[in-house]
């Protein structure tokens, strides 16, 4: 199929294949499919948002076409197809996939469901999906796919090529050919090019790469995906602790998972659960948001009872309450900023905790530097507006020292959380943004409250 790149009418082809099923045309249907990439039938099937109906079109899509449009599917819209499908026609889909796609299938089924599907294929693919399915979904062995294309050490080229062909119809994407010793460990890949170009006789052993980056099956989804940005690699080999060569993954499946890591941080940083879909009933989203919505209430009422502290202050000085919120909310902004550096130096792995004591001096540094900049020119706005010098240095201080504290909890908030194992994104709209509250609000009412005592105000 020629996948032209222009903007498609999901929207309207959504409406006519619905009109056309309720007119039982289903050849029609099938002709408005026909032109569209997996991915665009995913679209279309979201756009259409029934169940009943998603299942009629999906039943009309051939069983190869049927598992691509799948495997694109996802949040609800899956879970209802997988729900209405019988296990007949799940195997028969499941059949068409990549060991890998079919053990992350099989494991969104049931257990008495994907057991009937795992008999219904052939038993050496059953087999592997069993292994795969002993493996975490976010490790390299949650993410690798059995089939590749293996030879070892003392074949030629020319073998290595025939190995080659014999497997192309079998395995997808071969960027490389795995070689292997006797005993299956794993000693080094040829890349497909090299192969081609070396002479039909020459021995594997001779061109082969030894110094392959390889991978545990254990190895964190993120650790993968940084080894391929790392190295701009197309593939990468999957080993056991002995070393044995039990997979590869492809770089189509590490997009997946930067893809999944980049929404996933998103979603934590807006206080989301990462299932929620756009296409979600109302019942299900409000039961996915109010608990994070009650803990920023938890947090906002702390910053309130703050504020209750220095109620006769601001009585004193009803200027007080008008600048107050541009001290937290200055404060917040900033600390999002250091938040969000934080974060991507974490998910890059340019952040750890062996230098985390320099990068939040940094961010302290910077904050303080922002702190001073903004603080003046903050007073000076206070002072053209009518403000008294007092309440401009009064301002000034409370910016200086709110934004120095958004940079230190901006910076070790997330990285203590790194260190409990916990998602570091998590911080941003919760913890930080109440540690900004709190140490603003109290930083200038209580420098209010010390200047009034004084005699400044």
């Amino acid at each position: 199929m020629v996948v032209e790149f222009k903007n498609i009418p999901i929207h309207d082809i959504a409406i006519e294949a619905k009109e056309l099923l309720q007119a039982g045309n289903l050849e029609a249907v099938k002709n408005s499919l026909a032109p569209l990439h997996s991915t665009d039938i995913a679209l279309l099937f979201e756009a259409v948002g029934e169940g009943a109906v998603i299942a009629r079109l999906f039943r009309l899509l051939s069983p190869e076409v049927a598992s691509e449009t799948l495997l694109e599917l996802e949040g609800r819209v899956k879970e209802e197809l997988l729900e209405v499908l019988s296990h007949k026609e799940l195997t028969d889909i499941v059949g068409e996939m990549a060991t890998d796609d079919m053990t992350d299938i099989v494991s969104e089924l049931s257990e008495d469901e994907g057991r009937k599907v795992l008999d219904g294929i052939e038993w050496k693919e059953a087999i592997v999906v069993q292994k795969l399915l002993k493996y975490p979904e976010d490790t390299a062995g949650g993410k690798m796919q059995a089939e590749l294309v293996r030879v070892e050490l003392g074949v030629s080229v020319n073998d290595a090529i025939d190995e080659v062909r014999k497997k192309s119809e079998e395995v997808q994407n071969i960027a490389c050919v795995f070689v292997t010793d006797s005993d299956g460990r794993l000693e080094g890949t040829v890349a497909l090019d090299k192969l081609i170009l070396a002479k039909p006789k020459t021995l594997i052993e001779e061109i082969v790469n030894k110094d392959t980056v390889r991978v545990m099956t254990d190895l964190d989804q993120e650790e993968v995906a940084r080894i391929f940005q790392r190295y701009d690699l197309l593939s990468l080999a999957v080993v056991d602790s002995e070393e044995r060569l039990v997979g590869r993954i492809t770089v189509d499946d590490v997009v997946d998972v930067i893809e999944e890591e980049i929404f996933e941080d998103f979603y934590r940083m807006a206080s989301l659960n990462t299932g929620e879909r756009a296409l979600d009933n109302p019942r299900r989203s409000f039961g996915m948001r109010s608990p994070w919505l009650l803990l920023n209430l938890g947090t906002a009422l702390i910053a309130a009872g703050v504020v209750k502290l220095f109620e006769g202050t601001i009585e004193s000085f009803v200027i007080l309450a008008v600048l107050m919120p541009i001290v937290a909310g200055i404060g917040g902004n900033a600390a999002t900023q250091t938040i969000t550096v934080i974060i991507r130096g974490l998910a890059l792995g340019e952040l750890n905790l062996r230098n985390a004591r320099k990068v939040i001096m940094k961010e302290a540094i910077v904050g303080l530097a922002n702190g001073l900049l903004i603080g003046i020119v903050a007073a000076l706005a206070a002072f053209i507006l009518g403000a008294n010098f007092m309440i401009g240095l009064l301002l000034f201080l409370a910016m200086t020292a709110s934004l120095l504290i958004a940079g230190l909890a901006g910076s070790t908030i997330p990285l203590i959380l790194k260190s409990l194992k916990a998602d570091p994104a998590l911080s941003s709209s919760v913890f930080v943004t109440a540690c900004t509250d709190v140490a603003g609000f109290f930083t200038f009412l209580g420098l209010a409250a010390l200047f009034i005592k004084l005699g400044l105000l």
